[in-house]
């Protein structure tokens, strides 16, 4: 599909062969917007299952917009490049990606603003604030042990992400879940994922990575049928040890500032939160 616009630009979508002067255009852009949690950008381009469409003036690509593959009916907008500091590029990618993501039952589309240079661009589109997401951070200090009767934690195996999908998605609503293959993608990168069972069944998992000398918390999740019993606090303590055993001391972690349950069970844990909060926007189509 390729679309004229009356600004002079054509849309197309992202293929393979365009690799090389998308590159380019990374590379020169002037603005950029990339939110990639487990993979490199070039990588992810190439996926059959990412959106991604460009801008060109001529035969030179001047803007790029790619969103996640919509998961239960949201998606997030992964990347916005920009060679012309232009609204009009922004606007006409857009007027593309809309239809395209209502032929697929997608309502809601979100965008975590790591830089603040990208509002001025998306509110015309229509976007509003939804919420922050805090950081938290956790010093070198006593890692409380916490043990639960008849569960045990064991390091996770490509076996169990089916399990893990479930809780998963059970866990946390749209736009928060992970997918079967981002969450195989995250295993492989992580310095440590555990999974806690009860009965032989998966109840809850972690999923942290490593960079240097810190630790950070990817992802905890817990079934709600399971919640407040400890098994979130049994695999944050049993993972702040497994790090300590490597010497690793400090580790950081994300949440949503609406998710206050979270947030105390951090605090538990000495962790505080640093000032590193980031707004997120949505959209529905």
């Amino acid at each position: 599909m390729m679309k004229e616009t009356t600004s002079g630009l054509r849309i197309t979508p992202y293929k393979r062969r365009y690799r090389q002067v998308t590159n380019d255009l990374l590379f020169f852009s002037r603005l950029q917007h990339i939110h990639l949690d487990w993979q490199n950008l070039e990588q992810w381009l190439d996926e059959p299952s990412t959106f991604a469409w460009l801008a060109w003036r001529g035969n030179t690509p001047v803007g790029a917009m790619a969103t996640s593959e919509p998961l239960n009916h949201t998606c997030w907008i992964r990347l916005i490049a920009l060679h012309e500091n232009r609204q009009a590029i922004v606007a006409a990618l857009w007027q593309v990606v809309v239809p395209a993501l209502r032929a697929v039952d997608t309502h809601t589309v979100y965008l975590l603003a790591t830089h603040d240079w990208v509002l001025p661009y998306i509110e015309p589109l229509g976007f509003a604030y939804d919420e922050h997401i805090v950081t938290m951070f956790r010093t070198r200090q006593r890692v409380v042990s916490v043990d639960i009767e008849d569960m045990i934690i064991r390091v996770v195996s490509l076996n169990d992400v089916a399990s893990m999908v479930m809780v998963d998605n059970t866990a946390f609503l749209p736009p928060w879940q992970l997918a079967d293959d981002e969450l195989r993608q995250a295993i492989r990168i992580a310095a440590a994922c555990t999974i806690a069972e009860i009965d032989g069944a998966v109840v809850g998992y972690q999923l942290s990575t490593q960079y240097q000398n810190s630790a950070h918390l990817a992802r905890l999740a817990v079934l709600p049928s399971m919640q407040g019993r400890g098994i979130g606090a049994a695999l944050l303590s049993d993972v702040l040890q497994r790090f300590e055993r490597r010497s690793i001391y400090t580790m950081s972690v994300n949440t949503q500032m609406s998710n206050e349950r979270s947030q105390q069970l951090y605090y538990r844990f000495g962790f505080r939160r640093n000032g590193y909060d980031l707004p997120v926007w949505k959209i529905n189509l």
